[in-house]
Order: structure tokens, then sequence, then C-alpha cells
């Protein structure tokens, strides 16, 4: 590929990435303690993306030439963007299922990468940051590999890995490939769309009530059947709706469910500061307010109020409202 944009966006990649390497390390025991907060999330989810992705992909290049060597031939060149890569070699001598193989292996090598990572979050399990980590890298590159990369070939006049398998003339390898890749997608939004695997994702990775995790990552409100709410459920909702309504500044809510009760949350930012709070019912009737992103060390959700039973609508409006107040002055 020699020097070109190629080379550009890979030393911007690469500058990044060195600064995303020294936050990671000025920051190591707090990242990595039991306290998983919101800033040490967006540390982790850089982390994936600038320093396990260019992992990913040297181990995808050599998958290539794993195969290359496998089937008898040599590599003549290779490239490495961080982001992105090649392996060239003289396919002279190569059945058309060996090239389609040959160009499918650095695909297979993501496959078992991501397939690895997950196993190990599911059936092992380790803190909220490493399963963080392993969780975001399998997630993007699994969607580099099975969906950004062919969308590039198919778009481009590259004559890159799928637009080579696309073509192949082994129709049944061809239609094999696609299947994995058809199987690998649809994994893919089981895991953003399926109730289930999202409540568990949230619970491997610290997800605070009321909040749920984004698909590339970070924490969004979450969402929830809004006709099918329980009626503390609606006490939570209006009273929220409520302040959201009169608040000088947009206000995101959103609803998520946990195994005692219910928290609905208020996102907000004022200046260059974002705040965030949650009213929680549970299933004995107590209700908290609570707030999700305190100043100083301590990043735990923090009681601003308590009732041992729901109050009324008009009551937790004003308590919402007040406990906003609260946190914007940082008492």
């Amino acid at each position: 590929m020699g020097l070109g944009p190629f080379s550009l966006i890979s030393l911007i990649y690469a500058v990044l990435g060195i600064r995303v390497i020294a936050t990671l390390i000025n920051s190591w025991e707090k990242v990595w303690d039991k306290r998983f907060t919101p800033q040490d999330r967006d540390i982790v989810d850089r982390a994936a993306f600038f320093v396990l992705i260019p992992v990913s992909v040297a181990l995808h290049e050599l998958g290539h030439a794993i195969a290359i060597w496998l089937f008898g031939g040599a590599v003549t060149g290779w490239g490495f963007y961080g982001f992105a890569g090649y392996v060239s070699y003289v396919p002279f001598g190569f059945t058309p299922t060996e090239q389609t193989l040959v160009s499918f292996a650095g695909t297979l090598v993501n496959l078992l990468l991501c397939a690895g990572a997950l196993a190990l979050v599911f059936f092992k399990g380790f803190r909220a940051p490493v399963n963080e980590l392993l969780i975001q890298f399998a997630i993007i590159s699994g969607a580099n590999a099975f969906v950004l990369y062919p969308l590039l070939d198919l778009a481009s006049n590259l004559n890159g890995d799928w637009r080579q398998m696309y073509d192949s003339d082994v129709p049944w390898l061809t239609w094999t490939i696609i299947a994995i890749q058809a199987a690998v997608i649809a994994f893919g939004f089981y895991m953003y769309s399926n109730p289930g695997m999202k409540a568990r994702l949230a619970k491997l990775t610290d997800v605070p009530a009321g909040m749920e995790r984004g698909f590339l990552g970070g924490l969004r409100p979450g969402t929830i059947d809004v006709t099918a709410l329980s009626p503390q459920e609606r006490v939570l909702r209006e009273a929220c709706e409520r302040v959201q309504s009169g608040w000088p500044t947009k206000v995101e809510t959103g609803m998520q469910r946990f195994d005692t009760g219910t928290a609905m949350t208020l996102a907000w930012q004022r200046g260059a500061h974002g705040y965030a709070i949650a009213a929680r019912t549970f299933g004995t009737g107590r209700t908290d307010i609570v707030a999700l992103n305190t100043r100083g060390d301590d990043r735990r959700p923090q009681l601003i109020q308590g009732w041992a039973e729901l109050p009324s609508t008009d009551e937790l409006t004003v308590a919402l409202r007040i406990a906003m107040e609260t946190v914007e002055q940082g008492a």
C-alpha cells in the first residue's frame, strides 16, 4: 500500500493509542479495583479499541501467513497499520479451495479470539472492568471482521479477503463462509436485543441500575416497554417526566428492572459537568433516590433520600427536583 491515507490514519491511530495507554497506566489501580466508575469504563472501552484491536489485527494477518505456509507457499509482503493490515503471496500452484482458505484464515482467527473472549467472560468471569474489556474487544473485533471489512471490500476496488471469499470458485466453501458470517451477525444482534442477554451483560460489567450498556460500550439510560409498567413503575415514570419537563436543560430518562425492583434514572448536563440520579423502588415498597455520579474518589451510588413505602407522585416529584439541585451543588 505504501505511503498514503492508510499510513496517515495509522499514525493518528497510533498517537491516540499511546495516549490511551498512558491514561491507563496512570489510572491503573483505580481502573481495575472493585469500583467500576463511568470514567473507568471509558478508559477500558478505549483500551479495547486502541490496544487490543491492533493485537487482533496482527494475529489476523498471522493467520493468513500460517495458511500460506501450510499450503507450501511463501509470504512475499506484509503491512501493518494498527487498525488494518495485509499479507501478500503468489497464488500460483494453489487450488481455488486453498486460496479461499487463505483468505478466510484471518477471519477465522478473529472468530476464535471473539469466541475465546466471550467464553472467558461467560464461563470464567472476572471483575467488571476485565469483563468489559473482553466484551468490548469481542464486539468491536467481530463487527470489524464480519461487517465493516466485507462492506469495505464490496464498496471499494480493493481485492480484500471478503471479495476473494465471495468470488471464490468453490461455491460450497463460499456459502459455508457466508453462513458463518450470518450466524455471527445474528448472535451479535441477539446480544444487543435480547433482554435476558442484556441483563446478563449489565450484571457482568456492573452497569448501574436504570442504565444499560451501549452495544459499542459506554452507558445510556435503559429502555423498557412502557405499556407493561406496574403501578409502582408508573409513579416513578410520571414523577421523572414531570421533573424532566420543568428542568432548564435537557434531561435523559431511562427505566431498568433488576432482581428486587425497578430504577428510573435522570441524566443531564450543566456546563461541562454531567450528572445522574436514580429513583429506585423495591419489592418491599422501600423507595430511595441515589446519586449515580458524585464528585471525588467515591463513585458509588450515594443515598439522597429514602422512604419505607413508595411516596405519592407529587412527593416524589418534589424530592427528585431537590435531589437534582443537591447533586449539582455537590452536596
